[in-house]
């Protein structure tokens, strides 16, 4: 593979990279025909991304000077000393959304061909422990299901909710009451709530709510409701389908404001803390106990590839394994 520094280029070339004396200016570019292109929560991580992190390590630069070996220590340096805050390095996760800023910024670069274009492949080093899920244990489950049939409100209905479909907190909160299907005993989820920091690229910025469609295609769906939560729903349901879920008027409830409910709720129930999303798990962990297919479990999660849901949910234990080889007996 040819890094870019050892690159000859061309007389134009050379032409249509002198209007972008550095990178600073050629992301500037990129930025500003992206955010034409993509949702407003994914043009604020690009540029949260771009400010606190790419302008100030390659901004200097001129685009020649990128190749594959150096965008490969960059990633390496992330994981080691990433942090905004010194003290210390970055996930793998957070690493990772850095470079694909980065990367895609290129690639743009290699289009319009201010680059020659080329392969960027970076490798993480491989990680010792598997991503850590948590499930509530069955006695759990069942004492936090009493808590909230003694308290119900709308809000308490939100976390049973999550406990039977496995919706995403900004799913639940961006839930209307039309969304709701009675009749079919369906929930159709739409769009989604976030609030967003959005950073400028002179470093000032806001956060602002954004009520947006799911993040992906797979994460628009339609998930069918336990008949256990049917008469819950129709106690607390609003004649006005415009109603948001969670308030029971037009007007939303916030993330952070939820998630706060949530953990407030546990702590007076006496349930030990878990953060919400540990209800997503434990709805597909359930699903996958009871004899639940991959596929469907990954559809009713909104799940882009059913290889997310295996990774995460399915781990056969040492009697699975010696029951699946056992079955190889009937052959002989």
């Amino acid at each position: 593979m040819r890094p870019f520094c050892r690159a000859t280029f061309s007389f134009c070339e050379v032409l249509k990279m002198s209007a972008y004396k550095n990178y600073a200016q050629w992301v500037r570019h990129w930025l500003e025909r992206k955010e034409q292109l993509v949702k407003k929560s994914t043009y604020s991580a690009y540029v949260n991304i771009t400010v606190n992190h790419l302008i100030p390590q390659f901004g200097h630069w001129p685009l020649r000077r990128f190749n594959e070996e150096r965008i490969q220590e960059y990633a390496l340096l992330l994981l080691r000393h990433g942090r905004l805050d010194g003290n210390g390095g970055l996930s793998e996760r957070s690493a990772r959304d850095i470079i694909v800023v980065l990367k895609n910024s290129l690639r743009e670069a290699m289009k319009l061909k201010l680059l020659p274009t080329t392969e960027i492949s970076i490798r993480f080093p491989n990680r010792q422990e598997r991503y850590k899920i948590h499930v509530l244990s069955k006695i759990v489950q069942q004492r936090l299901i009493q808590a909230i049939y003694l308290n119900l409100s709308n809000k308490s209905a939100g976390i049973l909710l999550a406990l039977y479909t496995g919706l995403r907190i900004g799913e639940i909160c961006g839930l209307k009451w039309g969304d709701i299907d009675f009749d079919n005993k369906l929930v159709h989820v739409r769009r989604t709530l976030q609030r967003v920091y959005r950073k400028n690229l002179d470093g000032s910025g806001q956060s602002q709510i954004i009520i947006s469609a799911p993040k992906t295609h797979s994460s628009l769906r339609s998930v069918p409701l336990s008949s256990l939560l049917i008469p819950v729903l129709r106690k607390l349901s609003s004649d006005n389908v415009d109603n948001f879920f969670l308030s029971g008027t037009i007007k939303s409830v916030e993330v952070r404001t939820f998630r706060t409910f949530f953990e407030n709720f546990l702590r007076k129930n006496n349930i030990d803390k878990v953060n919400f999303h540990a209800l997503r798990h434990t709805f597909a962990t359930r699903c996958i106990e009871a004899g639940g297919d991959c596929k469907t479990v990954s559809e009713l999660l909104g799940h882009a590839t059913v290889n997310m849901t295996l990774n995460l949910y399915v781990h056969p234990q040492i009697e699975q394994k010696r029951k699946c080889v056992e079955l190889l007996n009937d052959f002989f």
